[in-house]
């Protein structure tokens, strides 16, 4: 096997076939842990973010500037 194929994770004396699907199937749980937990707590914070009124009126205006400052370019940009 070269480099670049996964070599460097599994023993060539053993069973690489077993290793591989061992290291991919806890790729997956890992993977699935964190997006799980991003998920979660990102949709808590949303529920929090969603009830002060004074988070709502910040992002509107955070996102007027953004919008003002992107129409200021492309005004100011030449053709």
């Amino acid at each position: 096997m070269g480099v670049g194929t996964g070599a460097q994770f599994v023993n060539p004396l053993g069973h690489p076939m077993m290793q591989f699907l061992v290291l991919g199937i806890t790729l997956v749980l890992i993977g699935l842990a964190v997006d799980s937990g991003v998920g979660l707590l990102s949709g808590r914070l949303a529920d929090m973010l969603r009830r002060s009124r004074r988070v709502a009126r910040c992002l509107n205006t955070f996102s007027g500037t953004v919008f003002t400052g992107l129409a200021v370019r492309l005004v100011a940009v030449p053709k």
